[in-house]
C-alpha cells in the first residue's frame, strides 16, 4: 500500500513582514535552534524573545518581521519536533521493501529521533500547554495524520484479517508512543547501552509485540 506523503509543514499559518520565502524560512531556522536552546535552559515563561534574538543573532525588530510573538517562536520550535519525526518515518518507509520491512524501518527511523532529540521532546511534552487552542490544534492534527500512517503500515505488515478494526488505533498509539519512552523516561533507563543497542532493542521488542520476526510469526 502507498499513502499520501504526510505534511511536513505547519498547518497553522504565522505571520509575517516579510513576502521572500527563503528568508522567512532562513529566519525561522535561526529563531527555532536558537529558541530551543532558550527554552531547555529557563523555560518558556521565563524566557524572553530577547534572549532568543541574542542566541540568534537577531534584533528584537527583526525577529518581529518574522514572527508575532513568542507564542508563534514556540509553535514554530514544537511544529519542528513533529515534522522530525514524520520526515523520518516516510524516509525510512520509502528506502524499505517489503511492508514488515517497510514497518520496521519506520519504528527504527522514529525511535533514533527520539534518542537524537530527547531534550526537544521533553520540550514539547512540556510547553505545549502554553499554545492557544488553535495552534495545539494544528499540532494535534499533524501528529494524529502521522499515527494513521503508522497504522497503514501495521495493518499491511499483519494482514487486514490478522488485525480487527476495533483493536488498530489503540495498538498503533501503544506502538507509536513507546518510543517516547527515551525521552521521557531517559533518566530512569540504563546509562551502560549505546543509542544503536537501545534502537534495536526497542524495535525487537515492539516487532515482536506485533506478532512479526519470531517463529511462527507472520514473517
Amino acid at each position: 500500500m502507498k499513502a499520501a506523503t504526510l505534511r511536513t509543514t505547519a498547518l497553522r499559518s504565522v505571520g509575517t513582514n516579510t513576502k521572500d520565502p527563503d528568508l522567512i524560512r532562513d529566519r525561522r531556522e535561526q529563531l527555532i535552534r536558537a529558541a530551543l536552546a532558550v527554552f531547555q535552559e529557563k523555560g518558556f515563561h521565563a524566557a524572553t524573545v530577547r534572549d532568543i534574538g541574542r542566541v540568534a543573532g537577531l534584533t528584537q525588530g527583526t525577529i518581529y518581521n518574522y514572527v508575532r510573538s513568542k507564542e508563534d517562536i514556540l509553535f514554530l520550535v514544537c511544529d519542528r519536533v513533529i515534522a522530525e519525526y514524520i520526515s523520518s518515518m516516510e524516509e525510512a518507509v520509502a528506502a524499505a521493501g517489503d511492508p514488515a520491512a517497510r514497518l520496521r524501518a519506520a519504528l527504527r527511523g522514529v525511535t533514533r529521533v527520539m534518542i537524537d532529540q530527547s531534550s526537544a521532546i521533553l520540550l514539547v511534552y512540556h510547553e505545549t500547554h502554553n499554545l492557544d487552542r488553535r495552534s495545539l490544534r494544528s499540532l494535534l492534527a499533524r501528529v494524529q495524520g502521522w499515527i494513521r500512517r503508522f497504522e497503514e503500515l501495521i495493518v499491511d505488515a499483519l494482514g487486514p484479517d490478522h488485525l480487527p478494526k476495533t483493536k488498530r488505533g489503540l495498538l498503533t498509539n501503544i506502538v507509536t508512543f513507546l518510543p517516547t519512552l527515551i525521552a521521557l523516561r531517559g533518566w530512569s533507563l540504563p546509562k551502560d547501552l549505546t543509542h544503536d543497542q537501545y534502537t534495536d532493542w526497542l524495535v525487537e521488542f515492539m516487532m515482536r509485540g506485533l506478532g512479526l520476526d519470531k517463529p511462527g510469526g507472520t514473517v
